[in-house]
């Protein structure tokens, strides 16, 4: 590799980049997304103080009525009325696992009965993704009336207090952001990088870099990059447009780096493959729709075996942990998948690109 030559081909690169007003502009519009989405959204229904919640919807779920459960129902607060559902534990819905499953941006306090003869009830709640300050509201109206109907009752057993949060589910607002990021990725490395070395064959200039002193490496070398810097400057800045802490993490980084390379073996498959622009935007846009395709099978039909095979897969998983800070042992396995197959994309694109890509 010849770093004079590797620096006019960047250069090269940077500048048709920068020459192309309309990815500049979806650019743009995708920061102005990432800005209002960290300003929007971030409180419930009322959230300007008092006991407005920041879930939409809570669910009183009691094991059998009573009357502690009567008294809550009479005793919800005006600004609580239309955020609180109260339902018998056994109209719940379950997975398959006999978990009780809720809907997404929605918590729950579980009224338990006692787990031995003559103990205290357990009180559970359970919190959705934003964390345990999401159902502060809602707890500080149970504690107030459960305090109240207790000074009234003799005798009456204290709860054990437990406190969880929905995994499953998904924070709407950080779901968005992740989608946001992924998008960012995918439109510079495999939309735009296919597109623009499509454009650069049918108007005979890579062809021209190849008869040049530049060898094919180099020419590969150099979009490699280019495209992943622009790729990661537009995915931090869009992260840190919505969570400026998720730039902190070294788990965020890594994260970015490993969806990054997949995408960029992607990318210049698909370029490889293409002859025209057209065929390589449309190529693009393919793998979009059948990944899609596949996964949602998948899930459906719970293959996982052939999930686990998808980058698709992973790179959300990883980009959610990292924005959110809820890094586990399984998002590790996550990024590790993501960095097999990124290599394995990364590789097969060089052997396409080195027999036929730059022609």
């Amino acid at each position: 590799m010849r770093w004079p030559i590797l620096r006019a081909l960047a250069h090269k690169e940077l500048l048709r980049f920068a020459a192309n007003r309309g990815s500049l502009a979806l650019v743009l519009l995708l920061l102005v997304a990432a800005v209002l989405l960290s300003f929007f959204g971030q409180r419930g229904p009322g959230g300007g103080g008092g006991l407005a919640p920041a879930v939409q919807l809570c669910y009183v779920d009691y094991a059998e009525p009573g009357p502690f459960v009567d008294h809550l129902k009479a005793n919800v607060p005006a600004e609580l009325v239309a955020h609180v559902r109260f339902r018998p534990l056994a109209e719940a819905a379950t997975d398959r696992e006999g978990r009780i499953v809720y809907p997404q941006n929605t918590g729950a306090i579980q009224l338990r009965p006692p787990e031995a003869p003559g103990g205290p009830a357990k009180a559970w709640f359970w919190h959705p993704g934003q964390g345990p300050d999401s159902l502060a509201g809602f707890e500080v109206w149970f504690w107030r009336e459960s305090a109240r109907y207790h000074q009234g009752a003799a005798g009456a057993a204290p709860f054990t207090v437990e406190h969880s949060s929905l995994t499953q589910g998904l924070d709407p607002r950080a779901g968005i952001a992740t989608s946001i990021v992924l998008f960012g990725l995918f439109f510079v490395c495999v939309y735009l990088l296919p597109s623009m070395t499509c454009e650069e064959r049918e108007r005979g200039v890579l062809l021209a870099q190849a008869l040049s002193p530049a060898t094919t490496a180099e020419l590969f070398a150099a979009k490699f990059l280019v495209y992943p810097v622009v790729a990661v400057a537009l995915a931090a800045a869009l992260a840190g447009a919505y969570q400026p802490r998720a730039l902190l993490l070294p788990f965020f980084w890594l994260a970015l780096l490993v969806c990054v390379l997949g995408s960029m073996g992607v990318g210049l498959t698909i370029a490889s493959v293409a002859r025209t622009q057209r065929a390589a935007s449309m190529g693009a846009m393919a793998y979009l729709g059948a990944v899609s395709l596949l996964l949602f099978i998948c899930q459906q039909n719970n293959i996982n075996g052939l999930l686990v095979l998808a980058l698709e897969y992973h790179c959300p998983r990883v980009v959610h942990a990292a924005l959110t800070g809820r890094v586990r042992w399984y998002h590790w396995m996550n990024l590790g998948g993501a960095l097999l197959l990124g290599c394995g994309w990364a590789f097969a694109a060089g052997a396409l690109f080195r027999r036929r890509g730059w022609q």
